[in-house]
């Protein structure tokens, strides 16, 4: 039985997407990563995991600690940025559901704290949270994880963490934690399914139903 849920945040929660992809076209034009038309990068990262992004972009092993201290800018830019922010279609009502079955709901993401707090707080959502934990690594969320089950005493057969990108689904497999992969988000379901993901959901009314409903094995 599902007693605890881990939700992502950027593209699980929060569409971020549009700041996202905005952000990464900057930062391949300051770069010069690659001359690939802005509409096919964003269809590769869709497509592709952040492997096989290195690989088609033949990006420089030297270029990554730039290109992530690029994105930890971005993330402090986006505090700035968040009302123009939406929630995803159906979060609001899928916590309210959650709670209603005593289900305990956390956020874990590589985001900063302070935007996912303000966010929550505009958009009325953070009483439904009981805690949330963020981590500095983009790519290790697999120790985060572990380290979240720890502090919180949580049993892992009892715990599913909800997320939108292969790091994530990785991740779970590396700890042996359940995880459904969300199609609206970075990633298409079609990939996360491909790299191991328990679960694949086309919308939140998916997520109540394998969650609530008896589809992961209640």
């Amino acid at each position: 039985m599902i007693k605890n849920v881990i939700f992502d945040f950027d593209g699980t929660i929060a569409d971020t997407l549009p700041f996202t992809f905005k952000k990464i076209i900057g930062i391949n034009q300051r770069l010069r990563i690659t001359s690939t038309a802005n509409n096919k990068i964003i269809d590769k990262l869709k497509k592709m995991d952040y492997r096989e992004l290195l690989k088609e972009f033949k990006i420089d092993w030297l270029k990554i600690p730039i290109i992530l201290w690029e994105i930890k800018k971005a993330q402090e830019e986006l505090y700035f940025h968040l009302e123009q922010i939406k929630v995803f279609p159906g979060i609001k009502t899928l916590l309210e559901n959650l709670i209603k079955k005593n289900i305990d709901c956390y956020i874990y993401s590589s985001n900063l704290k302070k935007n996912i707090e303000r966010f929550l707080e505009i958009n009325a959502l953070k009483k439904y949270f009981k805690k949330i934990y963020t981590g500095k690594n983009l790519l290790g969320k697999d120790r985060d994880l572990l380290k979240i089950l720890r502090n919180e005493k949580l049993k892992k057969e009892e715990v599913i963490y909800i997320a939108d990108e292969v790091r994530d689904v990785l991740a779970c497999k590396k700890i042996g934690l359940k995880i459904i992969g969300v199609s609206w988000g970075l990633n298409e379901g079609q990939l996360l399914k491909k790299k191991g993901a328990d679960f694949i959901a086309k919308n939140t009314d998916d997520i109540k139903n394998l969650v609530i409903n008896g589809g992961i094995g209640n």
